[in-house]
């Protein structure tokens, strides 16, 4: 495990070692609770629930209900899943009736589990949305601290460890609820654990690990395989070959012992084509028994927990999501560019992966590490645009590969600094694609009625010919409604208010028209307020479906959420409907309302 910068890595003292860990693992958590605490002032209301995107499709529990968690989409994303398992840690009809592909979201039950201890150590009867956004916090600081002070031992800058901590999965995932980012956390503490010989410590990240997102089994199944065969050099392991070799000694195949037990050369080949691979059939290294009994920990607690869910749900949540998951290997990349193009950084996620087995190939001879990542690299590459592409995956596939990449840096040598480096610095410079999230409008209010909703949804609603409707709402309520919000906020900035307010008001609409609102995904008919002034066009807030198929001369009420405008002034409040992507009904006729509204 010797690396180019070997000889000066001695130099660097242990409390300097310390104190990067330290002060990285700090700033790092510091750094992502802020970019949490700015999200939810600046998007959510400084509502935490709503980062969790929970779907009225799904709903929510009535006693999660009761402590104000509401729904806030229409179907929502999967951090509102993790979350409600955080409160109901044994799989519970009233939390699996309200969970996609329950199977498949408790074998992740790390973040819940870390969640609710947090929640524990608080003392709180419940998980709330902002304790279950902070649980993944710390790890992912010790994750960064650890890689820095693994950079620095090494002579390397730790700023390096941005390359992981920075790319776009990360950022996102941390502001959905997704266990992602605590999964490649622990994934970090597992493997520099192992360099270290640190057994003890490893499983316990390992089997957290595990828990949190199970395609990480492969990489604890193969560290133990290792470990057995006698290719992991744990620290005091004496080089008297691995269990493997022992036993073709006391059978008499000394030969084929002798041949496993390879060397590494002293001078490694100018080339990397040239010479045996050493580090792939390296069978020196004896664990002992007590080790294999620690290593094996991991894979006994996530058998057992599998086990367990298929005597609940009758499937473990693999056997259910193998086909979604899993296409043929690169296909997905290039079947998903083909569709949408237009992804700029699409082609970056083909380079971070195809870089990640060079980099395995380069340290083949430095690190068993290469081998046992091997498998899980091969499985990643079959993963579809779910995982790698689409937005509903957050690119998280991408975190554990440049987690990778960082670690191999220092043992890369310099034919391979360069290329590396520029990969991590684009790794990087990809948390632009964040700022949106964490800056821009608020879309999302919650749905208080979101219980009447009726979820006969239809794919799309044809584009209406001649929109009608006739709009009723009692304008003193309202008016009394948006006065009770003035000044609600806690402070201001640039102008602008934080964290912008909203409040909520019944609207009954009929449809006026000779055709049927469809209550629907694409083309939506939806209830829009929207804020103008004088000579402008109104600024539209997030909308509200119809909660059902509405025939003509049909009436339904909503309780409408209205977000109030970020700045002082006297506006006019418009609620009109529209049909989403294609017109307002204000513009096709007398079909809204208009409030003049005063805010101070």
């Amino acid at each position: 495990m010797d690396s180019d910068s070997s000889s000066q890595a001695g130099q660097v003292s242990s409390r300097s070692i310390l104190a990067v860990f330290v002060i990285t693992a700090l700033l790092g958590t510091a750094i992502a609770y802020l970019v949490l605490c700015i999200a939810a002032y600046s998007r959510y209301c400084n509502e935490w629930n709503g980062m969790l995107l929970p779907g009225y499709r799904f709903g929510v529990p009535q006693r999660l209900v009761d402590k104000g968690v509401y729904p806030v989409h229409e179907i929502g994303w999967d951090g509102q899943f993790y979350y409600l398992q955080a409160n109901y840690l044994d799989p519970h009809p009233d939390a699996y009736e309200h969970i996609d592909a329950p199977p498949y979201r408790y074998q992740r039950i790390g973040l819940p589990l870390v969640a609710a201890a947090f929640s524990w150590v608080t003392g709180s009867d419940y998980v709330s949305p902002h304790t279950y956004l902070f649980a993944s916090l710390p790890f992912v600081g010790l994750g960064m601290g650890a890689l820095a002070a693994w950079l620095f031992a090494h002579r390397y800058s730790p700023l390096w460890c941005l390359g992981w901590a920075a790319n776009v999965g990360i950022p996102i995932c941390l502001l959905h609820g997704q266990p992602d980012p605590l999964a490649d956390a622990l994934f970090i503490l597992a493997i520099l654990a192992m360099i270290r010989g640190m057994p003890l410590a490893y499983a316990a990240a390992a089997t957290l690990m595990c828990l949190t997102r199970e395609p990480y089994f492969l990489i604890a199944g193969t560290i133990f395989a290792a470990s057995l065969a006698g290719m992991v050099p744990w620290k005091g392991n004496p080089d008297t070959g691995g269990w493997v070799v022992a036993i073709l000694r006391a059978i008499g195949l000394q030969r084929l012992a002798d041949m496993l037990m390879v060397t590494p050369e002293a001078e490694l080949p100018s080339t990397i084509l040239s010479g045996k691979p050493s580090a792939w059939n390296f069978w020196a290294y004896r664990t002992p028994i007590w080790q294999l009994v620690v290593l094996l920990i991991p894979c006994a607690v996530f058998i057992a927990w599998q086990m367990y869910l298929r005597s609940v749900f009758g499937q473990t949540g693999s056997e259910g999501s193998g086909g979604v998951m899993l296409d043929y290997p690169f296909y997905a990349f290039f079947k998903s560019s083909m569709r949408a193009p237009d992804y700029v950084i699409r082609p970056f996620y083909y380079v971070v992966l195809i870089m990640g087995f060079v980099v395995l190939w380069c340290v083949r001879r430095k690190l068993s590490l290469s081998l046992i990542l091997l498998p899980y690299f091969l499985i990643l590459s079959l993963m579809s645009e779910v995982v790698w592409i689409d937005i509903s995956g957050y690119s998280k596939a991408m975190g554990t590969v440049l987690a990778a990449v960082v670690i191999c840096f220092p043992l890369l040598g310099r034919r391979m600094y360069y290329a590396v480096g520029i990969l991590l610095i684009g790794a990087a410079l990809t948390y632009t694609q964040c700022y949106k999230r964490v800056y821009g409008p608020v879309d999302l209010v919650r749905i208080p009625d979101f219980q009447n909703v009726q979820l006969d949804i239809v794919q799309e609603q044809p584009v209406l010919q001649d929109p009608q409707c006739s709009i009723e709402i009692d304008q003193e309520e309202l008016v009394k409604r948006a006065s009770e919000m003035n000044r609600v906020y806690r402070f201001q900035l640039g102008g602008k208010r934080f964290p912008q307010t909203y409040f909520v008001v019944p609207v009954t609409v009929t449809n006026e028209g000779t055709e049927t609102w469809e209550h629907s995904r694409q083309n939506a008919i939806q209830i829009v307020p929207g804020w103008y002034r004088e000579n402008e066009l109104p600024n539209w807030k997030p909308a509200t479906d119809v909660p059902h198929k509405v025939a003509p001369g049909e009436s339904f009420t909503r309780e409408v959420p209205i977000l109030l405008p970020r700045q002082p002034g006297d506006f006019t409040l418009r609620i009109t409907l529209r049909q989403l992507s294609q017109f307002t009904f204000d513009e096709k006729g007398d079909y809204y309302v208009d409030i003049p509204i005063s805010y101070r």
